[in-house]
C-alpha cells in the first residue's frame, strides 16, 4: 500500500507569499520509502500541521528551481541526514535545483548536496530505481527550461506527476497508462498562463490517451483558481474520471492498482 499525502494545493508565486492553499508539495509513503516531492513554501510547517515526522523521509524529489518547489529541501536533507551527522538519503533534482544553470542559481547548497547519501541530476527520460521502484524524468515546458515531470512504477500501481508545464503533445504519451495522475492546473478553464496548464489542456490531454488515469489529482493551483471544488467537476464531467483537488491534508490510498482518498484531521 502506498499513501500519497498532500501538504498544499497551491502553486505560483502568489500562492508562496499567501499561503492560502499551501505549497508544501506532497509525501509519498510506503512500507520502506518515505518521499518529499517539491518541497516548497512551508513545507516544515504543514508535516508539523498534520503530525508527519520530517526525521523519517528517505528521498527528495525537487523538479525544478522556482521556490515553489524547492524553499524547504535544505531542511529536509538536514532531517533526511539526522541534523547532517548521517550520510544518506536520496536527492533527486534537475540540473537547474542541483548545479544552476545561466538563469538560476542553484536550489540546494553544496555543502547539503554533500552529505546525501545518493545524488541524481535527472534529465527528461532518465530512469533510476529507488527501492525496486522505477522512476522516469519527463519532459515539460516551463520558464525554467530543464523543469522535468516523472512517472514511477511501484508495486501498487503507476504514478504519474506533470510538475510546471504547458501544454505539449509529449505530456499524452508520457502520461498515458498511468494509474494515478497529479496534474499542476494553475488556471480555470481557458485560461491559459505561458508555461502552465489550465483546466481544458488537462482536458486535452486526459482525452487524448488510449488508457486513462483512474484518479486525477489537480495540484499546484493559482490564486485566481478561486473554487477548485468547482473546477474539479468541470474537468470530471469533460473526462469522466473522477478528479480531486489537492489540499493541506489530502491523503490518497494506492492498493493494486486501485485508489480511494481521504482527508486527515489536524
Amino acid at each position: 500500500m502506498i499513501e500519497i499525502v498532500f501538504l498544499g494545493g497551491g502553486g505560483g508565486r502568489w500562492e508562496s507569499i499567501t499561503q492560502v492553499k499551501g505549497t508544501g508539495g506532497f509525501r509519498i509513503h510506503s512500507e520502506n520509502m518515505n518521499m518529499h516531492v517539491d518541497p516548497g513554501t512551508g513545507a516544515l510547517v504543514r508535516m508539523n500541521q498534520l503530525q508527519i515526522n520530517p526525521w523519517k523521509t528517505d528521498a527528495i524529489i525537487a523538479t525544478h528551481c522556482h521556490p515553489d518547489h524547492y524553499t524547504d529541501a535544505e531542511c529536509l536533507v538536514e532531517a533526511m541526514t539526522k541534523g547532517m551527522t548521517k550520510k544518506q538519503g536520496i536527492l533527486i533534482g534537475n540540473n537547474s535545483v542541483l548545479n544552476g544553470n545561466s538563469r538560476f542559481e542553484k536550489g540546494i547548497s553544496t555543502y547539503h548536496q554533500s552529505r546525501v547519501g545518493e545524488r541524481y541530476v535527472l534529465a527528461p527520460y532518465d530512469k533510476i530505481n529507488i527501492n525496486n521502484w522505477e522512476l522516469t524524468a519527463t519532459k515539460t515546458k516551463h520558464n525554467d527550461p530543464e523543469t522535468m515531470g516523472f512517472k514511477m512504477e511501484t508495486e501498487d500501481g503507476l504514478i504519474g506527476y506533470t510538475s510546471d508545464s504547458e501544454y505539449i503533445d509529449s505530456l499524452i504519451e508520457d502520461f498515458d497508462g498511468v494509474d494515478f495522475l497529479i496534474a499542476n492546473v494553475i488556471r480555470v478553464k481557458g485560461q491559459k498562463v505561458p508555461g502552465h496548464m489550465c483546466s481544458n489542456d488537462i482536458i486535452e490531454v486526459i482525452n487524448s490517451m488510449n488508457k486513462k488515469p483512474k484518479m486525477l489529482i489537480m495540484y499546484h493551483m493559482g490564486m485566481k483558481m478561486t473554487d477548485p471544488d468547482s473546477e474539479a467537476r468541470y474537468i470530471s464531467e469533460k473526462i469522466d474520471i473522477p478528479v480531486v483537488p489537492a489540499k493541506i491534508g489530502l491523503k490518497v490510498i494506492l492498493e493494486n492498482k486501485t485508489c480511494k482518498f481521504e482527508y486527515i484531521n489536524y
